[in-house]
C-alpha cells in the first residue's frame, strides 16, 4: 500500500519582486483566489530609475486593476502630444494616435507612486507582500523552494520579476544579460523648467546616437530629464552617460532653452536594461519570467511599463490555468510563451533589426538622414504619422511599417528629399557641388578604411543584421500565412 503524501506549501505562487510585471501578476492572481506572496528586498515605496512615462496601454492596464480612480493618480502628469527634435532643431510635433479601446493619452508617473500603487493594489486582493533578497531556489518535481536571507519558501511556482538583472533569470540560464543586449541610461527631475506640460520631447543628435535623449514633464514646471544608448556599439567609444546628459542640457539649443534656469532636484542616476531576446527563455518547470526579467523590454525606444503589465497578466492568466489543472511542467506553461511571441514577437524583431543596423557608428550620418526622412513625410501625411508614431509608442504593430503603402511612401519620400537637397546645394553655385561630393566621397573611403583597420567589427555587425532579419522574415511569413 502506497501513501500518497500532499506538499505542505507556503504559497500557491511565489512571484520574485513587487515591481509592475511582478504586482500585476499577483493582481490578477489573486483576484482568482489564488495563494500569492511577492518577495522584494526593498521596502515600498521605493524609487525606481526610469523615464517615468506611461504609455496609454500601461494605462489601460492600470485602469483594469482599479488604479485610475486614485485621486493621486488622478493628479499625475497628462501626456497627449509628443514633439521630436532633430540636431536642437523642432522636426515634428503629433498626438498620441487614437486607437480604439486604448486611452488617446499617457502619463508622468514616478516610480516612487507608480509601482506602490500596483503593489498595495494587489495586496488589496490577497496577495501577501515579505520583505527579503532571494539566494537561490531549486525546483522539484513537487513545487519550488527559494531560500532568502530570513528563511525558505515552498510554492508551486516561482515568477522572476526581479528586473534586469534578475536572479532568478541569472539561475535559470547559467549567465547574465549578453552586452548586445543592453541599454544603458540616465535620468534626473529638474524643477523651475520651462515646458508645455502636456508635451513628451525626444532629442536625437549624432553625439547620442544610437540612442536618445528626452524630455518628459512631471508637471507644469518640473521634469524627468535623461539618456539612453544601446550599450553595444562600434567604433567602441567610452561614455559617460551622466556627463553626456550635462553636456546635452548646456549645448543644445532646444533642451536648454527648456530647462533655462532650472535646477537639478538631486543627483543624476543610472541603471542598465535587458531587451529582448527571442532566445532567452521566458518559462521552464514550474518557472515563469515577466516584465524585465524576461527581457520583455523594446530596443528601439527603452519601453519596459507597458510590457510589464502585460505580461503580468498573461502570465497570470497562464498559471491560473495551470494550478486549476495542477500541472506546471514548461509545456503547460506554453501559452505564456505563444501569447508574448503573438503579441510582442514581431515589434520586438524589428526593433532588434534596427537597433543592429545603428549600432555602426560610422554611418550615423546616414542614420539621422533616414530619421530624417520619415519626419518629412510625417509632417504632410498623417496616416504615415499615425502609423510611425503608433510603433514607436507600442499603439500599432510594427508588421504595418512592413506594408507596401508606408514601404512605398518612405522611398518616394527619400527619393525627393535627396533630389531637393542636391537641388538646394547646386543653386549655391558649381562649388558647392564638388564640396558635396568630395564630402560622399571621404565618408565612403573613411568607411572603407574602417572596415579594413576593424573587419572583426562589420563581421559580427552583419551576422548580428542577417540574425535578426531571419527573425524578422520568420514573423513576416507567420503573418502572411495567417491571412492566407
Amino acid at each position: 500500500m502506497k501513501l500518497h503524501v500532499t506538499p505542505q506549501y507556503d504559497t500557491d505562487v511565489l512571484i520574485i519582486g513587487g515591481g509592475p510585471a511582478g504586482a500585476s501578476c499577483a493582481y490578477h492572481l489573486a483576484t482568482q483566489g489564488i495563494q500569492v506572496t511577492i518577495l522584494d528586498y526593498q521596502p515600498f515605496p521605493r524609487d525606481k530609475v526610469c523615464g517615468d512615462f506611461v504609455g496609454p496601454v500601461a494605462i489601460r492596464e492600470l485602469a483594469g486593476m482599479g488604479i485610475d480612480q486614485y485621486e493621486a493618480f488622478r493628479k499625475t502628469n497628462v501626456i497627449t502630444q509628443a514633439a521630436l527634435y532633430l540636431d536642437g532643431k523642432p522636426m515634428i510635433t503629433k498626438n498620441i494616435p487614437l486607437v480604439s479601446g486604448i486611452p488617446d493619452h499617457g502619463r508622468v508617473i514616478p516610480r516612487m507612486e507608480l509601482d506602490d500603487w500596483i503593489l498595495k493594489a494587489a495586496v488589496k486582493k490577497g496577495a501577501k507582500l515579505l520583505a527579503g533578497r532571494l539566494l537561490d531556489y531549486q525546483v522539484f518535481s513537487n513545487g519550488v523552494l527559494a531560500h532568502h536571507k530570513k528563511g525558505s519558501l515552498f510554492a508551486k511556482m516561482i515568477v522572476g520579476a526581479d528586473g534586469s538583472s534578475s536572479t532568478v533569470a541569472r539561475i535559470l540560464t547559467g549567465s547574465k544579460p549578453q552586452a548586445e543586449d543592453r541599454i544603458l541610461a540616465v535620468r534626473a527631475y529638474y524643477k523651475n523648467v520651462k515646458c508645455m506640460p502636456d508635451q513628451a520631447e525626444l532629442y536625437f543628435t549624432s553625439q547620442s546616437f544610437p540612442g536618445y535623449y528626452w524630455f518628459f514633464p512631471t508637471g507644469p514646471d518640473t521634469a524627468n530629464v535623461g539618456v539612453g544608448m544601446v550599450q553595444e556599439n562600434f567604433p567602441h567609444q567610452e561614455v559617460n552617460l551622466k556627463t553626456l546628459l550635462l553636456e546635452l542640457i548646456e549645448k543644445d539649443p532646444a533642451l536648454k532653452a527648456k530647462i533655462g534656469d532650472g535646477e537639478l532636484e538631486d543627483k543624476v542616476v543610472g541603471w542598465p536594461l535587458a531587451t529582448y531576446n527571442p532566445d532567452h527563455p521566458k518559462t521552464a518547470d514550474r518557472l515563469v519570467l515577466v516584465g524585465d526579467a524576461g527581457g520583455l523590454i523594446n530596443a528601439l525606444n527603452g519601453e519596459g511599463i507597458q510590457y510589464a503589465t502585460l505580461s503580468g497578466r498573461w502570465a497570470a492568466e497562464t498559471i491560473t490555468e495551470c494550478i486549476r489543472r495542477e500541472q506546471f511542467h514548461e509545456a503547460a506553461l506554453a501559452p505564456y510563451k505563444k501569447k508574448i511571441v503573438e503579441e510582442l514577437g514581431f515589434d520586438m524583431s524589428l526593433s532588434n533589426t534596427l537597433i543592429q543596423f545603428i549600432r555602426n557608428r560610422n554611418l550615423n550620418p546616414l542614420w539621422l538622414k533616414l530619421l530624417d526622412i520619415i519626419v518629412q513625410k510625417a509632417r504632410r501625411d498623417d496616416e504615415y504619422a499615425d502609423i510611425a508614431g503608433g510603433i514607436l509608442a507600442g499603439l500599432k504593430p510594427a508588421n504595418e511599417a512592413m506594408s507596401a503603402s508606408f514601404i512605398g511612401k518612405s522611398i518616394t519620400q527619400g527619393v525627393q528629399t535627396l533630389a531637393t537637397d542636391a537641388f538646394r546645394e547646386a543653386a549655391k553655385g558649381p562649388g558647392n557641388i564638388t564640396r558635396l561630393a568630395w564630402g560622399g566621397m571621404m565618408f565612403g573611403m573613411q568607411t572603407a578604411g574602417d572596415l579594413m583597420q576593424h573587419p572583426g567589427n562589420y563581421l559580427s555587425w552583419g551576422k548580428g543584421i542577417v540574425s535578426n532579419s531571419f527573425q524578422l522574415a520568420g514573423h513576416v511569413l507567420k503573418g502572411i500565412n495567417n491571412r492566407g
